[in-house]
């Protein structure tokens, strides 16, 4: 998981993991979505992926089709075919 320092401007921490056979949870600051586990281009493992917390993105570490965790909008790389994405953050309350 990565850290982050709480200064302004500092990186929101995040993490990855394999939910289940076809699924991953990412997790940014606070906010939760649940994703496939494969990219939809080639078959990479998304849990292997490069996250950028600034633009809620993930990448494929295979060939670097990058996706949006809000939308699963297929924002850079080889296909425009989208991922499967739904946000998972708990309710405030």
């Amino acid at each position: 998981m990565a850290e982050a320092s709480g200064a302004p401007g500092a990186p929101r921490p995040y993490s990855v993991e394999q939910i289940s056979e076809d699924r991953i949870r990412v997790c940014v600051g606070d906010r939760e979505f649940e994703a496939d586990a494969f990219c939809p281009h080639r078959k990479g493992h998304m849990v292997h992926g490069y996250v950028n917390v600034a633009r809620l993105r993930i990448t494929c570490p295979l060939h670097h089709s990058s996706y949006s965790l809000e939308t699963g909008e297929a924002i850079t790389g080889p296909t425009a075919t989208p991922m499967c994405v739904k946000e998972t953050t708990p309710s405030a309350g």
